[in-house]
């Protein structure tokens, strides 16, 4: 059965919550120190001897009566005589439907509570500063505050006890009492009133005596059942279940392969991570990114650099449409060298590993989501938050965020920890000090003992939660902008038999679309490249800079007579203004930028602007200079392919693409290996590379500035301002000129320049 605990959230800082009534339970014993202003149940009217009242001492003994039993019978029979005959049966029956009546009323009163109320989540919270300090706000001592967390009367929390009756309907709920009871001792929604100071209370619900005198209302909806309908508990319990949702039947997929052989834990985690003496492989998943792809070529870095502090891991996620993460289709060797992390000094394994390692497993690993958020106005200092009220598996602030590590992806077991969310300080990425102070408070966060208790949704005492091991995976959602971690921070806390791994380098990419570029750079040679990043620029600096560009191009011309060609790299699509420049949009389509995080429809001043930047490049120019781009030489190489492509190349582009271009329209096997039987052709392949991953055009964008004679990009504003700019400050275009210098550096012959710009001025 579901177990879960009672739901405590710890933020940055709150008062304590109110005490509430002592007598209800979240899965535990009944309380021994009730709040002094609670106002006692009322008992039943005392009774002269037990044996005067047979029904009290049925209840009294409960099962244990058998030996009586023979004799009960006659004495009911003279007791109710006596007792409800004659002339004080009308006072008697009248003060009984009184009291009836008031206990109806009651708990009428007790089960109207308004919503609101109900609904509230116990919540404590820790600053950053006095968390990882050790210290509360007021000074307490940590671990006293954890005995005061456990002792604050519980609250019970409405959203779970709905969510448990659902998964009532699933799990039995109309199974015996046995198992119920089970169910009820570890779950939110158990309610257990003890002891004699429970009597009244099982005659106002309605419930019968016996057992260990305790009665144990399972679920929300049988609590209210026998709430509202005294004495009807045993019908209510025997009623079918009621049907709130149909679970949704999946259509097995005749073409999945079968399921994998389990493997013992211990020797499956030996031969993945080489864990030995009972340890478990730990893992660090980047799930999400939030930034493209050469940003999260940084991101990615810093995690490897945290997974490294934290002894695990770092799981390469997938990568598409200039993306990376594990909702995406391709693996990181599509746009990267499988080594690229692992030749920096940071231990990998790749995403289709490590499923294979959650699938063949033969218990589920653990696992945790650990958002790490951009700073908030409310938390000056930073926060931790652990949200034991949400979905274990789900992004608690943006819950329709898919990580895909839910069954039947992966086996995980998020079941076990609460999300955890931290929260930099305000104003922390400002100098280098505080970025990495920043950095050390998450290595610490993470291996902190108090903190994997506090999010451990185990049932049990406080003891056995801090004796709770860490998840075995930590999913990442990561949304900072800013690098928080160096590697000798890293190594600081990494094993002392690790060494310190080299600071960071843009990843190379995979061989393949590497010698793509190379074919497309040595068509073009002698060349000039150009990246004008257009986005957010304003619409008023578009023309002066096209301007400039042009009177750039002309100045390198003169320098360099055998200069012919100019290849023009920008998030615009220009190829809907002159369909020479590649194949424009379709009749009808509004023009599509070339970047993802362009708007989502150019402006009437970008067109404007690039019609007069075309028409004035071909007047000035007069035929000495040739404009081109990425999908103007994808064409005309497409043309070529079969003749011009070295073998090799056009191979690997074809089992790239055959896939993904013949898959059939039936999930027939037949149909999908005659598809696969007639592979593309070379020419297609190229043709199709937008179609197999838009995030292409970029990587080749790179391959080919990066190794042109000459490179150009625009005046970029100063911070993120644009006033008097012609360019967006760019990690693209940081990447391009790292790569030139270090190849000038390298010695490399070819390269005429590192970079040029052009400007406002017209310089």
């Amino acid at each position: 059965m579901h177990q879960r605990t009672p739901s405590h959230s710890y933020r940055i800082p709150v008062s304590a919550p109110p005490p509430q009534p002592s007598h209800l339970h979240l899965g535990g014993t009944a309380s021994t120190n009730p709040p002094a202003a609670a106002t006692p149940a009322p008992r039943p009217r005392k009774r002269h001897t037990s044996d005067d009242d047979p029904l009290l001492g049925m209840d009294a003994l409960g099962s244990g009566g058998g030996a009586r039993s023979s004799s009960s019978s006659h004495d009911a029979a003279g007791w109710i005589t006596s007792r409800l005959g004659g002339r004080p049966a009308l006072k008697r029956w009248m003060l009984i439907a009184l009291g009836v009546s008031a206990s109806y009323a009651l708990l009428h009163a007790a089960t109207s509570t308004s919503p609101s109320a109900s609904t509230t989540t116990t919540t404590t919270t820790l600053g950053v500063a006095s968390w990882w300090s050790g210290k509360t706000k007021g000074g307490r001592d940590p671990d006293q505050d954890d005995l005061d967390d456990w002792l604050q009367p519980p609250r019970v929390d409405r959203t779970a006890l709905e969510k448990l009756r659902l998964l009532e309907i699933h799990y039995g709920a109309d199974e015996d009492d046995e198992e119920g009871e089970e169910a009820g001792q570890g779950g939110t929604g158990a309610a257990l009133v003890a002891g004699d100071e429970a009597d009244s209370a099982r005659l106002e619900r309605g419930g019968g005596g016996g057992g260990d005198g305790g009665t144990r209302v399972k679920g929300n909806e049988n609590g209210r059942a026998a709430a509202g309908a005294p004495g009807q508990l045993l019908a209510a319990t025997d009623a079918p279940p009621l049907v709130a949702e149909i679970p949704e039947f999946v259509k097995p997929d005749p073409l999945a392969p079968p399921a994998p052989e389990r493997i013992p834990a211990d020797i499956l985690d030996r031969r993945v991570c080489g864990a030995v003496d009972g340890d478990s492989c730990r893992f660090l998943v980047p799930a999400w990114l939030g930034e493209q792809e050469t940003k999260a070529q940084q991101h990615l870095y810093q995690l490897g650099l945290l997974a490294l502090a934290l002894n695990r891991t770092l799981v390469l996620p997938n990568v598409a449409k200039s993306r990376l993460g594990t909702c995406y289709k391709n693996p990181f060797s599509f746009y990267y060298s499988p080594t690229s992390l692992s030749d920096l000094g940071i231990p990998t394994i790749s995403q289709e590993e490590f499923i294979d390692w959650t699938m063949r497993r033969d218990a589920s690993p653990s696992a945790q989501v650990v958002t790490m958020g951009n700073a908030k106005s409310d938390y000056s200092l930073g926060a931790i938050e652990i949200d034991s009220a949400a979905d274990p598996s789900l992004v608690p602030s943006k819950p329709t965020r898919n990580l895909c590590l839910r069954a039947p992806r992966t086996r995980l077991d998020f079941s076990g920890h609460s999300p955890l969310a931290i929260y930099p300080p305000e104003g922390y990425h400002k100098s280098e000090a505080g970025r990495l102070g920043f950095g050390e408070k998450v290595i610490t966060t993470l291996r902190s003992r108090k903190v994997v208790s506090k999010s451990s949704r185990l049932s049990g005492s406080t003891q056995a939660k801090a004796a709770a091991p860490p998840p075995d995976v930590l999913a990442f959602n990561y949304e900072l902008r800013f690098p928080i971690l160096s590697p000798a921070v890293s190594s600081a806390f990494a094993a002392p038999t690790l060494p310190e791994p080299l600071p960071f380098s843009h990843f190379s990419y995979a061989d393949v679309w590497n010698s793509l570029g190379e074919q497309l750079v040595d068509r073009l040679a002698p060349f000039v490249a150009i990246h004008w990043r257009t986005e957010t620029l304003l619409p008023a600096n578009l023309a002066p800079c096209g301007q400039s560009l042009i009177n750039k191009l002309l100045e390198l011309k003169r320098q360099y007579p055998s200069l012919r060609n100019v290849y023009l790299a920008t998030d615009y699509p220009i190829e809907s203004l002159d369909p020479t420049l590649g194949p424009a949009s379709q009749p009808g389509e509004e023009a599509v930028a070339h970047s993802g995080t362009f708007a989502k429809v150019v402006t009437p001043q970008h067109h404007t602007a690039m019609r007069r930047f075309l028409r004035d490049f071909k007047k000035r120019a007069k035929g000495q200079l040739r404009l081109t781009t990425f999908a103007r030489e994808q064409a005309e190489l497409a043309a070529e392919a079969d003749s011009v492509l070295p073998p090799a190349l056009a191979q690997r582009l074809v089992e790239l693409t055959t896939p993904l271009l013949r898959r059939p329209a039936s999930s027939d096997s037949k149909a999908r290996s005659l598809a696969l039987a007639e592979p593309v052709t070379a020419s297609e392949a190229i043709l199709s590379l937008a179609k197999v991953d838009s995030g292409l055009y970029g990587i080749l964008d790179k391959l080919v500035a990066m190794r042109a004679e000459l490179f150009v990009t625009g005046v970029p504003g100063v911070g993120s301002s644009t006033v008097g700019a012609c360019a967006k400050l760019s990690s693209f275009t940081n990447q391009l000129i790292a790569a030139r210098e270090d190849r000038i550096a390298a010695g490399e012959e070819g390269l005429w320049n590192t970079v040029e710009h052009f400007a406002l001025s017209g310089k």
